[in-house]
């Protein structure tokens, strides 16, 4: 299993990436997707405190012997830069 940890992103925003890019279908909360090789599930973690302000942290678990191809997909779609 891969966990990727993203902050500030919301979970629709990754569901909208893993339907188009990966064709994966979703279970009825949102909250897990499967395809071809690979299944992942959002799991919320504790929000992270950066200075006054609070973040979101999102978890994305990985499964399946497609995980290292769609790990990495996530990880490029998911970069945010640095300001």
């Amino acid at each position: 299993m891969t966990r990727l940890e993203v902050r500030n992103i919301r979970a629709d925003e990754v569901a909208a990436i893993v339907r188009a890019e990966l064709r994966g279908e979703g279970d009825i909360d949102g909250r897990a997707f499967r395809g071809d090789g690979w299944s992942l599930a959002f799991v919320p973690g504790e929000p992270a405190s950066v200075g006054r302000y609070r973040v979101p942290v999102l978890f994305i678990d990985i499964e399946g012997e497609r995980e290292p191809e769609v790990a990495a997909l996530l990880r490029r779609k998911l970069m945010r830069g640095g300001g």
